[in-house]
């Protein structure tokens, strides 16, 4: 389907899955809004985007912050006039034991991965209801269903996420908002590749035992992800809200 004339919000919108949503939903005719920690990274998505005939913004934001969800949300509307869709991406993930993490540590994941959702959450659900409507997709992860060693403030995060996606799509679900939930497992993104750059196993072989392991023999691409996304957003889908959509070749269904 075309997307024209539809604005689509993307936060962790400097690389990896975040990279690959606004490029899949600006070349098929949605204006994107980029939005991401550092500009210069939003910034080279928008501009690729822009150079290809399509339209996005960056926006520089803590997604974590109030005042910089309002001010995006704010000027994402001055710019294109409405929001179709809100993908909420953006993550951090450190590696640390619970019996290891300050309290500052487990709040700042917290914040960044879930209080940051329900903050664009927030903001956008009055704009969609004003224009009669709109769609909510938050990426999560496999980690909502099931971990590894290390990640419990990660994983708490991104069950969280699921749970409130669908609190709101019940909340919302009569008066024309959807909101699904995307759990990509393990996917080729610079986040990935950075919980292994301190290994000793040299990273090419760490990342042939991550092809390995995998029931479907690799991890994910980013656009792979981004065609769930993109699933999960359309018209077309229209009967589906309150939806976990896991997208990890296999992994959470192999003993």
């Amino acid at each position: 389907m075309s997307w024209e004339n539809k604005v689509v919000i993307v936060t962790g919108g400097g690389g990896g899955i975040g990279r690959a949503v606004a490029m899949r939903f600006a070349g098929s005719g949605a204006s994107v809004v980029a939005v991401g920690r550092t500009l210069a990274k939003v910034q080279d998505v928008a501009d690729e985007i822009v150079a290809a005939g399509g339209r996005a913004v960056a926006m520089a934001a803590d997604v974590s912050s109030e005042a910089d969800v309002t001010r995006v949300i704010r000027d994402a509307r001055e710019a294109f006039g409405r929001i179709d869709v809100m993908v909420n991406n953006a993550a951090v993930c450190p590696q640390v034991r619970l019996t290891d993490m300050s309290l500052d540590q487990w709040n700042g994941v917290i914040t960044n991965n879930l209080t940051s959702v329900f903050l664009f959450c927030r903001g956008v659900v009055p704009v969609m209801l004003e224009q009669g409507g709109g769609v909510i997709v938050n990426v999560s992860s496999v980690h909502a269903l099931a971990t590894l060693d290390g990640y419990s403030a990660y994983a708490a995060s991104k069950a969280g996420i699921a749970g409130l996606t669908r609190a709101i799509a019940l909340d919302f679900a009569k008066q024309n908002i959807r909101a699904n939930t995307v759990l990509p497992g393990a996917v080729r993104t610079p986040m990935l590749e950075s919980s292994v750059k301190n290994l000793d196993t040299p990273r090419d072989e760490i990342m042939k035992q991550w092809d390995e392991s995998q029931p479907i023999g690799r991890v994910g691409q980013p656009e792979e992800i981004a065609s769930v996304v993109m699933f999960a957003a359309s018209p077309d889908n229209s009967f589906m809200t309150g939806a976990t959509l896991v997208a990890d070749g296999g992994m959470t269904v192999e003993l």
